[in-house]
């Protein structure tokens, strides 16, 4: 009889350590899930050079013209919290850059106004990218929600309906985020 008891206690205790452990996990995502709302990524150049900090330097005086130039945002250095590279250092491909900001209202700002970045005449800016930072798990969310829009496009379109016709963007947070198709507009010339 006592080692039923035993085990019950020990089932018992065992339970609430899962609980403990899966709660933990949770507190962990939440707190890396809000660390990550000031984030930005960019897609930029990288200048290859061997210094680590001449690099760093030329990745934050970039970011200060890109967000001066297109954004007519004035960066200072103490604006920025971390700025750096994402990945190992290779000569054929630039890395993303991770740039976190103090107040999240900048990034914000930035993020309001992207239309800014495709209309951009300066050259030296044509082609970067700026995206939010993602925990892992939203990332892939957002991956298999664009893929099912993709299926489904598929599946539903007449030959004319070419996918490559279409854009596919997940908008929206939370229980709200859903996928929309724009058509792309075609370039003559």
């Amino acid at each position: 009889m006592a080692t039923e008891k035993e085990n019950a206690v020990s089932d018992q205790d065992m339970i609430k350590f899962v609980v403990q452990e899966e709660m933990k996990k949770t507190t962990e995502e939440d707190q890396d899930v809000e660390s990550r709302k000031r984030n930005i990524i960019y897609r930029a150049p990288e200048k290859k050079m061997d210094s680590v900090s001449d690099r760093k330097a030329s990745d934050l005086d970039f970011v200060k013209d890109l967000l001066d130039g297109v954004f007519s945002i004035d960066l200072h250095e103490q604006d920025v919290e971390k700025m750096y590279r994402l990945g190992r250092f290779s000569e054929d491909k630039a890395r993303p850059l991770l740039v976190a900001f103090k107040n999240y209202e900048q990034k914000e700002q930035i993020m309001a106004n992207l239309r800014k970045l495709r209309i951009v005449s300066i050259e030296k800016f044509r082609g970067i990218s700026i995206s939010h930072d993602y925990h892992p798990k939203e990332r892939e969310e957002r991956k298999r929600l664009l893929a099912e829009a993709k299926e489904e496009h598929q599946a539903n379109a007449n030959e004319s309906d070419q996918l490559e016709n279409y854009k596919f963007l997940v908008v929206g947070r939370g229980q709200r985020r859903r996928v929309i198709k724009l058509k792309r507009s075609s370039v003559t010339g």
